[in-house]
């Protein structure tokens, strides 16, 4: 199924989908971190700020609370100037703790909260200017009508802010819990995720990887045999890949033209084998018809040879005859003039 691929587009492939999958990690790791920011910015720059202003809003209260007392039960006049400057630099400060704490809250129903709680103080300090005149009215005794305005009507006024403070204080404690929970349970989902898509990372790269190799050893190996039984000197090996836009296609391409080339030159030598055959025939021919002809040579020259010898021995024989023909010839003249001389004697 892969070998129409080419090594390239392959790779290619491989790297690029465990590229996409340690980006799509990198992404998803970015937003789970960016959530678990969000609910610990909204843990520290909210809910806990907001509880900690909450608690020194509600100590300075406390205070204030305690020093209106100690007011009352002041006998000296110097006690009571410092018991006013205190309660008013308390007053300040809890002004600027509203201020601070104005700026934090994030609900509708903190705001309803803070609203009563602010409602109640709001009642509680407009009756504070009476219970000092009373006290100071008082002469260092313990005055009942400033003890009772303490305890009504301002004493339901304190319970209504204490009421609203540990309202506003367990809702902003809630909302922190609430956010921790979000900012655990977002680490948890976010593990959870991470390690899912980095365990099928981890698969799917040893899967691709062992495909990839394998496949491309298969082709590696395919081209290999046919090299191996050419080499050998079988030349009817099958070439695989030819023609597939591969590198495994081009090795194969290049292939058939080596084993082409080596057919080619396979049939040229037989062709020249046969020529050298045919040469060397012609040779042994001409050898032969040159053989046969020394031998019809040298048989004449045998014949013409022994003719002259026969020749020579006649020759011989004719000179023999010619000498004894002249002896005869002088003989039978000397006969004739001794005849001659005996005819003229007679």
């Amino acid at each position: 199924m892969l070998a129409r691929f080419s090594i390239r587009t392959k790779i290619t492939t491989l790297v690029a989908a465990l590229l996409l999958a340690i980006s799509g990690l990198g992404a998803l790791g970015l937003l789970k971190m960016q959530s678990m920011n969000t609910s610990t910015v909204e843990i520290t720059t909210n809910w806990l700020p907001t509880v900690t202003v909450l608690g020194e809003l509600r100590a300075e209260v406390v205070d204030y609370r305690l020093k209106l007392r100690d007011h009352l039960l002041a006998t000296e006049d110097a006690t009571m100037q410092a018991l006013e400057k205190e309660l008013a630099a308390a007053s300040e400060r809890i002004k600027i703790g509203q201020k601070g704490y104005e700026a934090l809250i994030s609900s509708p129903e903190e705001k309803q909260i803070y609203d009563s709680w602010r409602s109640a103080w709001d009642k509680y300090t407009a009756e504070v200017p009476k219970v000092l005149d009373i006290s100071r009215k008082s002469n260092g005794a313990i005055s009942v009508e400033g003890v009772k305005l303490l305890s009504v009507p301002m004493g339901p006024f304190a319970a209504q802010m204490d009421e609203a403070m540990r309202k506003d204080i367990d809702l902003n404690n809630k909302g922190a819990a609430a956010a921790s929970a979000a900012a655990a349970a977002t680490y948890s989902s976010a593990f959870f995720v991470v390690l899912s898509i980095l365990g099928l990372s981890i698969a799917f790269g040893i899967v691709a990887s062992v495909m990839v190799i394998r496949d491309v050893a298969s082709g590696i190996a395919a081209i290999i045999k046919p090299m191996q039984t050419l080499g050998q000197g079988d030349l009817s090996a099958d070439v695989p890949y030819r023609g597939v836009s591969t590198e495994i296609g081009a090795m194969a391409d290049a292939l058939q033209v080596f084993k082409e080339a080596l057919i080619a030159k396979k049939a040229a030598d037989a062709a020249a084998g046969r020529d050298a055959e045919e040469k060397i025939e012609r040779g042994r021919r001409v050898d032969a018809i040159t053989r046969n002809f020394e031998s019809m040579i040298g048989g004449i020259v045998q014949t013409v040879s022994s003719a002259s010898t026969e020749l020579e021995a006649s020759a011989g024989t004719l000179t023999a005859t010619s000498a004894r023909a002249q002896e005869l010839t002088t003989a039978v003249a000397a006969a004739s003039e001794e005849a001659s001389t005996n005819v003229q004697s007679v």
